[in-house]
C-alpha cells in the first residue's frame, strides 16, 4: 500500500484533490489558514481524495472538531510575534548528504526576514560537497572536524549571533512560518526551549509507513507547555525531537546542553536532543510544544536503514537515561526506563508476534529492543572515549607549553 501525504486548508472551502493515481490512501494534514488542526487518513478512489471523505473523517474525531473551532476563533485573535522578537540562528548539522541539505536550506531561506541567520555545520566531512552546496546560498558555513552530532550542535551555538538557537536536521523541510512560530513562545515566563510538530515528508515505502505506525516524530496537534509540575524530566522524549527544537543561547552555553558523550558519532548513537530537553526541564525551565511550528521529515526509505535507525533510537534513549541516572542522580530515569520498556517495547513485541491490527514487524521491534539492551555499555564506552580525548588534549597542551 502506498500513501500520499497531502495538506488541506479548511478556510478555503476545499475541493476534491485529484491526480493521485497509483496511491491507495492519503494522510491529509488539516489546517485553518496557517494553523494546524489535525490529520486524517482517507482512501483514494479513482485517483481522487474527496472533500466528503475528509469531512467525514474529521467529523469522527471530536478532539479535531474542537481544535478546528478554536483555530477559527484564534485566527481572528491570534497573538502576533512582538516587534521586539528575539534574534535567531538556525543551525543545520550535516554530514555527507549534500542533496538533502540543499532542499533543507532552500526551505529555510524564506524564513529569514533579516532578523536571523542560517548556519550550516559540516561535521567531519569526507568530501567538499557540503561546502559547495553551502556557498550557493546566504548561509554561514563552518566545519567541525571532530565527529559527533552534539559537537556540531555545540559549535553552532558557540558561533551563533542569535539570542535563540533553532536546530533542525538536514533531512527536514521547513514549512513557511516555522521560525516565527517557534520564536513566539519565548515571550512566555521561564520558557527555556520550544519544540515543533514534525510530519512525514513522504510515505512512499513500507519502511516509511512502518516508522509512522511506530509513532513518527509528531507529538500531537495541541499546544502544550511542560514543566516540573507536568512531567518528569527523564520523560523529556515526550516533549519533542532534534528535528525541530529551539533554545535560549545563554542556556545552551551555561548548562552545556550538548554533551559530546551522546548522539551520532559516538557509541551512544542518539539521545543528545533528549538529554538537552531533559536538562532544561531539570533546571526548572519550561518547554513549549507548538504544532504551528511545522516541518517535514524524510523518513528512511529502506528496511535495513529503518532497522539501524530503530536500534540507534533504543541505544540512545537508554544511554541518555543511564547518564541521567549515573551522573545526575536523577532517580526518575530508572522509573521511566522500566516503564517505557514494559509498556512500549514489550507491548509492541506482543502486538507484532500476535499480528494485531496496525502491528509493527517483529524485526523492527527487536532492533529497538536490542539497542536498549546494549545502551548502558554503549554509554560507558562513549564516556571513556570522551575522557580519553580530554586527557589527550590536556597532554597536548602540556607538551605545547613545555
Amino acid at each position: 500500500m502506498t500513501t500520499r501525504v497531502l495538506q488541506m486548508d479548511l478556510a478555503l472551502a476545499p475541493s476534491d484533490i485529484g491526480g493521485l493515481s497509483g496511491y491507495d490512501s492519503a494522510r491529509v494534514l488539516l489546517r485553518y489558514g496557517r494553523r494546524v488542526v489535525s490529520e486524517v487518513s482517507v482512501p483514494i478512489e479513482d485517483g481522487v481524495v474527496t472533500r466528503a471523505a475528509v469531512t467525514a473523517a474529521l467529523n469522527e474525531d471530536r478532539a479535531a472538531r474542537a481544535r478546528l473551532s478554536e483555530r477559527i476563533v484564534e485566527e481572528h485573535l491570534i497573538r502576533p510575534v512582538p516587534a521586539s522578537s528575539p534574534s535567531w540562528s538556525v543551525v543545520v548539522c550535516t554530514r555527507d548528504r549534500p542533496e538533502l541539505l540543499r532542499r533543507c536550506v532552500e526551505s529555510l531561506i524564506g524564513e529569514n526576514d533579516g532578523s536571523g541567520e542560517i548556519i550550516v555545520v559540516d561535521n567531519a566531512p569526507t568530501t567538499d560537497a557540503t561546502a559547495r552546496i553551502a556557498e550557493r546560498y546566504p548561509v554561514r558555513y563552518v566545519r567541525e572536524d571532530r565527529p559527533g552530532l552534539n559537537r556540531a550542535r555545540a559549535l553552532g551555538a558557540q558561533l551563533a549571533l542569535g539570542e535563540i538557537v533553532i536546530y533542525t536536521d538536514d533531512d527536514t523541510v521547513a514549512d513557511p512560518g516555522w521560525v516565527k512560530a517557534l520564536l513566539s513562545e519565548f515571550a512566555g515566563a521561564r520558557v527555556g526551549a520550544c519544540t515543533g510538530l514534525t510530519m512525514p515528508f513522504e510515505l512512499e515505502t513500507e519502511a516509511q509507513e512502518l516508522f509512522e505506525r511506530y509513532g513518527g516524530f509528531a507529538k500531537g496537534f495541541s499546544r502544550q507547555v511542560f514543566d516540573l509540575t507536568a512531567i518528569s524530566p527523564a520523560a523529556a522524549g515526550a516533549v519533542g525531537s532534534g528535528a525541530s527544537m529551539a533554545f535560549r543561547r545563554d542556556l545552551i552555553l551555561s548548562l552545556g546542553l550538548f554533551d559530546a558523550e551522546l548522539d551520532l558519532g559516538t557509541p551512544s548513537r542518539t539521545g543528545g536532543d533528549t538529554y538537552a530537553l531533559y536538562r532544561v526541564l531539570a533546571e526548572g525551565y519550561r518547554i513549549a510544544y507548538v504544532p504551528d511550528a511545522l516541518n517535514w521529515h524524510q523518513h528512511r526509505r529502506e528496511h535495513d536503514e529503518l532497522h539501524r535507525t530503530m536500534s540507534g533510537y533504543g541505544t540512545g534513549l537508554y544511554a541518555f537515561l543511564t547518564k541521567a541516572l549515573v551522573e545526575d542522580r536523577e532517580m526518575s530515569a530508572l522509573r521511566v526506563g522500566i516503564r517505557w520498556f514494559r509498556k512500549h517495547h514489550l507491548r509492541q513485541l506482543a502486538r507484532a508476534i500476535t499480528r494485531r491490527p496496525n502491528h509493527l514487524s517483529v524485526g523492527m521491534v527487536m532492533a529497538e529492543i536490542k539497542g536498549t539492551l546494549v545502551a548502558p555499555l554503549a554509554y560507558v564506552a562513549s564516556r571513556r572515549a570522551e575522557r580519553a580525548r580530554e586527557h589527550e588534549n590536556v597532554r597536548g597542551v602540556g607538551k605545547g607549553a613545555a
